[in-house]
């Protein structure tokens, strides 16, 4: 994934109705990545969001990005929802 694009369905998820929602990113979909890096992402086409793509840390393998109250209407999602996530990582 250093230098291409991935397309994966996931779930938009959040801890704590204060906390911001996030989507997570599995191992597969980073391609060896071990640091944080930033992307385009588009959620179900709408976008592009530039949003940090980060190591969850703790002993996981997963990435994680967190996402706005105004990107998820942009994107007309809600926490739990099912979506479409394309990352395209910048050069």
């Amino acid at each position: 994934m250093k230098q291409g694009k991935v397309t994966f369905s996931t779930r938009i998820l959040r801890k704590e109705e204060f906390l911001p929602r996030y989507v997570v990113v599995k191992p597969e979909y980073v391609n060896g990545r071990t640091r944080a890096f930033q992307a385009q992402v588009f959620l179900n086409d709408a976008g592009p969001f530039v949003r940090n793509i980060r190591p969850w840390g703790k002993g996981s393998d997963v990435f994680f990005f967190n996402l706005t109250a105004p990107q998820c209407t942009k994107a007309g999602l809600e926490t739990n929802d099912e979506c479409v996530v394309r990352i395209i990582p910048k050069a």
